[in-house]
């Protein structure tokens, strides 16, 4: 092994019974960007934390230059680029870029010229004197290198920095991220979009179950072979019989959008589901994916037509739809037990009684049933709800919006972060909910989940929905991969060359 850069030999790391990784093993080489693919939860937040001194390894070795890793004496060399830049916004684009090295002196520190140099470089020199807040998104990650190349970091953590940028902007990054490889330093690269690993990295490290699976680079690095990585002896959890209904769907339409447009997103969007359908949308951050799903919930503004049951007013979809973040501290409330967080969407007359009071002896009652319903693993209804397991948090997080009975539910990664057995549970909760006449939307980073609970996937790339697949045909997740990426790489194509 070449003893400059980081080497990584058997690292592990849990939390409680969780374990994020398993034994690591990887080199990280000077000059070069390396890619870190792997599904959500397989450990790649937690490396990216480690290699920055955030966590400590419960186990293993991490090498620097061929000596032992510290944090509090090699902070200043290592820099995380994150997806959401974390700067001051109430200070200039110089002042940021200087945070940290401003000293004992009373006096507002003055830029170098070396400081200004590197953001000539960067392209943001002329905006030195500007307010952050003031800045765009590309600006500010652009102040994010600016400052760690002026303090002569060396390594360079880049998570998901693109999500939010457009292509133009996005390809400056990424020349930015092969300039600072080409200086020497180390450049890792974590994202979703195989796309991006192909085009712009030297090797990509595949990361399941808290263990570097393969290593792809050459020839055999195509988007192609990444998606088949990413799924190759996954676990299937016991709920994929889930995903094929007892019966068909019905040939009821339940649900329609017609020409629906976001003035960023996506544009002229049609697509139904029937009553006993799970339909999956699939895509990549900026895909447009996201702002899709939120949008049926009415939070993102869109034009055109949406329809359930035949009604399009805003009341009817209001109370006729339901939608689950995929964030659960935004569903539940911390402070609240969980059968208060399990009753909390229900309107004031289902638990109301005389004079404005609360029926508390139904309340209970309709907790502990809903408990059972969901199969929420809880010693008693009056406990904390942050007392729970994630899994079970994530339960209780459906149950809320299942109480409302909606026809359209919608859900954002509904299984993220939550282990084997809880994901099997909340397929089936979402099954039988279909079963039962309505129809369940689900926005998914993964295809894996698309496997597992779906009956059709859609995929949204450059703001445009794609043909549907049907789930049920695929006999094997690694076909449906391929397939789902090939569509993804045909609507990329489309765009570019219209």
């Amino acid at each position: 092994m070449n003893a400059e850069g980081i080497s990584i030999r058997g690292i592990t790391k849990r939390y409680g019974s969780t374990i994020a990784l398993d034994g690591i093993d990887l080199d990280i080489l000077p000059g070069e960007v390396l890619g870190i693919a792997g599904p959500n939860g397989a450990g790649k937040s937690t490396l990216v934390r480690i290699i920055a001194g955030e966590e400590k390894p419960d186990a293993g070795k991490l090498t620097f230059d061929g000596r032992p890793w510290s944090p509090s004496v090699d902070w200043h060399a290592v820099a995380v680029v994150h997806q959401e830049p974390q700067l001051f916004p109430n200070l200039t684009v110089a002042e940021n870029v200087m945070v940290g090295r401003e000293g004992t002196n009373s006096a507002r520190p003055r830029l170098g010229s070396a400081d200004a140099k590197v953001m000539d470089a960067l392209g943001i020199g002329r905006l030195k004197d500007r307010q952050l807040a003031d800045c765009s998104l590309a600006t500010q990650q652009r102040t994010e290198i600016a400052r760690a190349v002026a303090r002569d970091s060396r390594v360079f953590l880049f998570d998901e920095p693109n999500s939010a940028l457009t292509a133009d902007e996005s390809d400056q990054l990424f020349g930015e991220m092969r300039a600072l490889a080409g200086t020497g330093r180390i450049v890792l690269l974590v994202t979703h979009r195989l796309g991006d690993l192909v085009e712009h990295c030297t090797r990509v490290a595949i990361v399941r179950d808290g263990k570097v699976r393969a290593i792809l680079s050459g020839d055999a690095l195509t988007e192609d072979a990444i998606a088949r990585q990413l799924v190759t002896d996954a676990a299937i959890v016991d709920a994929v019989a889930a995903r094929r209904p007892s019966g068909s769907p019905t040939v009821e339409t339940l649900f329609s959008v017609r020409d629906w447009t976001h003035p960023k997103a996506f544009r002229a969007i049609s697509m139904q589901g029937r009553a006993g359908e799970i339909i999956a949308l699939m895509g990549v951050e900026g895909s447009g994916s996201r702002e899709l799903i939120r949008s049926f919930a009415g939070l993102e503004r869109c034009t055109g037509t949406m329809q359930i049951e035949g009604e399009a007013s805003a009341s009817a979809l209001r109370h006729r739809t339901a939608y689950v973040p995929a964030t659960r501290q935004l569903s539940l409330y911390s402070n609240f037990s969980v059968g208060e967080n399990l009753l909390v969407r229900l309107g004031y007359p289902e638990i109301a009684g005389f004079g404005l009071t609360l029926k508390k002896r139904k309340m209970r009652d309709m907790a502990r049933d809903a408990v059972r319903r969901f199969l929420v693993k809880t010693r008693t209804t009056t406990q904390g709800i942050r007392s729970l397991s994630g899994g079970n948090q994530q339960k209780v997080a459906i149950a809320q919006a299942l109480h409302c009975a909606p026809k359209l539910l919608l859900l954002e990664e509904p299984t993220r972060g939550v282990d084997i057995h809880s994901k099997a549970e909340i397929y089936r909760l979402l099954r039988d909910y279909a079963d039962a006449g309505n129809t369940v939307i689900i926005f998914c980073t993964e295809v894996l989940e698309v496997y597992e609970a779906a009956d059709l996937v859609y995929v949204v790339a450059a703001g445009m929905l794609t043909e549907p697949l049907r789930v049920g045909n695929y006999e094997h997740v690694e076909t449906l991969a391929t397939d789902i990426t090939q569509l993804e790489q045909k609507r990329r194509k489309e765009k570019a060359a219209a």
